[in-house]
C-alpha cells in the first residue's frame, strides 16, 4: 500500500456533449416507470441544488421543464414548466414551429436556441449556488431593421399531490413570485414543513395571478438592429424558513459564480485522464455528471455535502454508509474536498459510548441517514436506519482519497474514528471471539416481536448489513442460527447470524492494513505493528478455514459447525479475498484460472453476484444474479493482484460496450442483467457511476497516465 502523490497527467477528458436523457416534460407531479424511477430518466442538477431540471420536448421549447424537488426524503415533480417563454410582435406570437431549435447539454448548464429568419433567442440554465438556478434569456434581432417585441413568462405547479394540494396561492412581489408548499407528514409518500419556491427577475416587469395558482410576467423592449438583450430569472427552492435568509441572494454576483462554477467543471475534466475513445471517454464523463447531479448540500439532518443513490428512484435520497466510501473513491479523483465531505457525513453519526439509543454500538455507523431523523431520535422519517451497520470499507476509503489528494489532518481526524468502527465488529460480530466476524443486527425496536426477539427481523438486517440484501447466502434455513451478542458482564450488545462471512473478515483484513499505514503515518509504530499482526493471523483464517480445495473457491463458513457453506454455491464474495490480499498466491491464481468461464463468473456482464452455475442464479433478481459494479470492481482488482492483469481490458471492455446505457443515452443504472447486458433496478445509480469511473481511469486509460 503506497501512498506515493498521484502522477502527472499528460491528457484530460474535454467534457463532450452529454449522453444523459434529460429532455421530457413531467406528466404529473409524480410519474415513474414500473421500478419506481421518476419519469423522465435524468434531471439536471448542480452544486448539491435539491431540485434539478431537463431539457423540453418539441412541443416544450422555451422552457426547462420542471423542477423536479426533492421534499425532504422523496423526489416529485413541481410543476410541468415554472418559467416558459413566449414572444409576440405586432400581439401575434411567434410561431415556435417555425423556429430552428437547437437543444445541448453541458456539464456546467442546459442550453436551447430559436432561431427565427430576423430573430434568435437563446436560453441556459446554469446553478449560482446549492438553492439557485439561474436561467438566461438572450434576445437577439438579427433583422436589419428595429424590432418591438413583448416577451411573456408563464408558469404554474402541479395543483396536486396524491389528491392534495401542493403549494398555496402564488404570493407576488415587485420583481417575484413565490409559493408555499403545504406541509405535509407522509411518512411514505410526502414530507414538507415549511418549504417554498420562488422566481426572481432581475428585470422589472408586469407580475399577475394566473389560474390553477400560476402567474403571468410580461415586458416589451425594443431592440436596434443587431442589438441583444439578456434577462434573468431566479429559480430558488428551500426546505424551510430558515434556508431563505441563509442562502441571501445578491444579482451582482451571478456573472462572478456562473464564470466560476464553468471553471470548476473544466477543472474537474482536467484531472481525469482521457483514452482518446470518444465513447469510453463519454461514458466516463456521464459517470462523473451522474455522481454530481446525486450531489446534495447540507439540509436537515444531513450535516455536510453528501452523495446519495440516486435522485430519480423514490427510496435514494438520503445517504448510505457503504454507498458512500464507494463514492468517496471515485469523486477523490476529480474533487478530493467533496469526497471528504461525503465520508465525513455519515461519521458525523458514530455512536459513542454517550449515545442516548445505543452506546452499546459505540463505533458504529446508522445504515442510512436521511433529511429526517427516526422518531427514536426526535425525527419524523421513516428511512434512517439503525437497524444493521453496512461493510468495513471506510478505511478503504480515506486511504483512496489520501491517495489521490495526501492530506495529513484528515488522516489524523478519521484514524481513531475508524479504529472506533473496526473495533466494534469484533466487540458486537464476533460471538465466539475467534477472530472471524459475522453479519448481524442491532438491537432494535423493529428486532422485538411480543416482547421476544424477532429471528425473521433480525435476519433480514443481517442481510441488510451485508449489503447483499436477498442474496442466497442469507436465505432462512434451519442451520441459520441467530445469536445473541453479550459482553463480560452478560448486557446484550446485539445479535449475530451464524455464518462467518468471506467478504466481511476480507474487508477487515484490509482494514486492518490500511489502518497500519495510517498509524505509520502520524508515528504510532507500536499501533502499526499490531495492526499487522492482527492482519496475519486473520489471513491464515481466511486461507485455511474458508478455502474449499475440492471447489477451488472460497464460502462462508458456519460458526457454529466449523462446515464450509459449500452447499449454498459460489458467490461474488468469494472474490473479495483476492481484492483484500488475503488469499494465498496458489489461491488466486485457480479462482482466476477456474472460474472466469461464462457458465460460471465470465458471463456478458463478468461477475454476478451468483454464479451462473449456482442453482439459485436468477439474473434479474437483486442479489441473486445481476451485476452489481463494486463487486466487479473488487474482482478486477482481485484479479490485478494475482497475475490476471491481462485479462482485465477486454472484460471492463465488455461492460462499458454490452452495459445498456453506459455508452450512449441511457441513464446509468443500479445493476444489470448478466447474461444480456440489460440496465436494471434504480437509474442513475452513484456507485456504479463510481466504479464505472474509477474502471475507465485504471484500464482503459494508455499507461503513461494510468492511475
Amino acid at each position: 500500500m503506497s501512498g506515493a502523490a498521484t502522477p502527472a497527467i499528460s491528457a484530460t477528458l474535454k467534457p463532450q456533449a452529454t449522453a444523459l436523457p434529460y429532455a421530457g416534460v413531467p406528466p404529473s407531479s409524480e410519474s415513474r416507470d414500473k421500478l419506481g424511477n421518476l419519469i423522465p430518466a435524468a434531471v439536471y442538477t448542480d452544486l448539491g441544488a435539491w431540485h434539478g431540471f431537463h431539457l423540453p420536448t418539441a412541443a416544450a421549447v422555451g422552457s426547462f421543464p420542471g423542477p423536479l424537488i426533492i421534499a425532504e426524503e422523496y423526489s416529485i415533480h413541481l410543476s410541468k414548466a415554472m418559467e416558459r417563454l413566449s414572444i409576440s410582435q405586432g400581439g401575434q406570437l411567434l410561431p415556435l414551429a417555425q423556429a430552428k431549435v437547437t437543444l445541448s447539454a453541458e456539464p456546467w448548464g442546459l442550453y436551447q436556441r430559436l432561431d427565427w429568419p430576423e430573430l434568435s433567442v437563446t436560453l441556459a440554465l446554469e446553478y449560482l449556488d446549492a438553492r439557485t438556478a439561474i436561467v438566461t434569456t438572450g434576445v437577439i434581432n438579427q433583422a436589419q431593421r428595429p424590432q418591438q417585441l413583448t416577451l411573456h413568462w408563464q408558469g404554474e405547479p402541479f395543483a396536486e399531490h396524491s389528491g392534495e394540494a401542493l403549494t398555496s396561492e402564488p404570493k407576488l412581489g415587485e420583481r417575484q413570485i413565490s409559493w408555499a408548499m403545504n406541509d405535509r407528514a407522509d411518512t411514505w409518500n410526502l414530507l414538507l414543513n415549511g418549504a417554498s419556491y420562488r422566481i426572481s427577475f432581475e428585470t422589472p416587469l408586469s407580475l399577475s395571478a394566473a389560474a390553477q395558482k400560476g402567474y403571468r410576467g410580461e415586458l416589451t423592449i425594443s431592440l436596434s438592429a443587431g442589438e441583444q438583450r439578456v434577462f434573468r430569472s431566479a429559480h430558488r427552492y428551500f426546505h424551510t424558513r430558515a434556508e431563505v435568509s441563509e442562502f441571501a441572494f445578491d444579482w451582482g454576483r451571478v456573472d462572478g459564480a456562473l464564470k466560476a462554477n464553468k471553471a470548476r467543471w473544466q477543472q474537474r475534466f482536467a484531472r481525469l485522464g482521457a483514452s482518446g475513445d470518444r465513447a469510453l471517454d463519454g461514458a466516463a464523463q456521464k459517470a462523473v455528471m451522474t455522481l454530481l447531479h446525486n450531489w446534495r448540500s447540507a439540509a436537515g439532518a444531513i450535516r455536510r455535502d453528501a452523495i446519495t443513490p440516486s435522485v430519480t428512484y423514490k427510496w435514494f435520497n438520503g445517504v448510505w454508509a457503504w454507498d458512500s466510501w464507494k463514492q468517496a473513491a471515485a469523486l477523490a479523483r476529480f474533487d478530493a474536498g467533496l469526497a471528504k465531505s461525503n465520508v465525513e457525513a455519515m461519521f458525523d453519526y458514530q455512536f459513542g459510548a454517550d449515545d442516548k439509543l445505543r452506546p452499546q454500538d459505540e463505533g458504529n455507523l446508522p445504515d442510512a441517514i436521511f433529511y429526517n431523523q427516526s422518531p427514536e431520535r426526535g425525527g419524523r422519517g421513516g428511512n434512517w436506519n439503525e437497524r444493521n451497520g453496512k461493510p468495513p470499507l471506510a478505511a478503504w476509503a480515506v486511504w483512496e482519497i489520501n491517495k489521490q489528494a495526501p492530506d495529513h489532518e484528515f488522516v489524523k481526524r478519521m484514524y481513531p474514528k475508524l479504529v472506533a468502527y473496526h473495533e466494534w465488529w469484533y466487540r458486537n460480530r464476533d460471538h465466539n471471539q475467534n477472530g472471524l466476524a459475522e453479519y448481524g443486527a442491532n438491537l432494535h425496536s423493529a428486532h422485538v416481536k411480543d416482547g421476544k426477539p424477532d429471528s425473521k427481523a433480525i435476519l433480514e438486517a443481517a442481510a441488510w448489513e451485508s449489503g447483499m440484501d436477498n442474496a442466497p447466502r442469507f436465505d432462512a434455513r434451519p442451520s441459520l442460527k441467530v445469536l445473541e451478542n453479550r459482553d463480560r458482564a452478560g448486557k446484550l450488545l446485539g445479535y449475530s447470524v451464524s455464518q462467518e462471512s468471506v467478504d466481511l473478515n476480507s474487508y477487515l483484513y484490509a482494514e486492518k492494513g490500511y489502518l497500519a499505514e495510517f498509524a505509520d503515518e502520524l508515528g504510532l509504530k507500536e499501533e502499526a505493528a499490531r495492526w499487522r499482526e492482527q492482519a496475519e493471523r486473520l489471513k491464515a483464517q481466511i486461507q485455511t478455514l474458508m478455502w474449499d480445495e475440492e471447489q477451488g473457491f472460497f464460502f462462508d463458513r458456519d460458526s457454529i459447525s466449523g462446515e464450509r457453506l459449500v452447499s449454498l454455491g459460489k458467490g461474488v464474495e468469494g472474490w473479495i479475498p483476492l481484492w483484500a490480499r488475503a488469499a494465498a498466491k496458489a489461491q488466486g491464481e485457480r479462482i482466476i484460472r477456474e472460474q472466469l468461464e461464462p457458465g460460471r463468473f465470465g458471463s456478458l456482464i463478468p461477475f454476478p453476484t451468483v454464479s451462473v452455475d449456482n442453482p439459485a442464479f436468477a439474473p434479474s433478481r437483486y442479489w441473486r444474479g445481476p451485476v452489481w459494479l463494486d463487486q466487479l470492481y473488487f474482482a478486477l482488482e482481485g484479479m490485478e493482484n494475482y497475475g490476471g492483469a491481462t485479462q482485465i481490458r477486454p472484460l471492463v471492455l465488455r461492460l462499458f460496450q454490452q452495459g445498456q446505457g453506459i455508452i450512449g443515452d441511457g441513464p446509468i443504472r443500479e445493476n444489470y442483467q448478466p447474461l444480456t447486458g440489460e440496465g436494471l433496478h434504480a437509474t442513475n445509480f452513484s456507485w456504479s457511476a463510481s466504479v464505472l469511473l474509477l474502471a475507465h481511469q485504471r484500464w482503459l486509460l494508455p499507461p503513461a497516465i494510468n492511475q
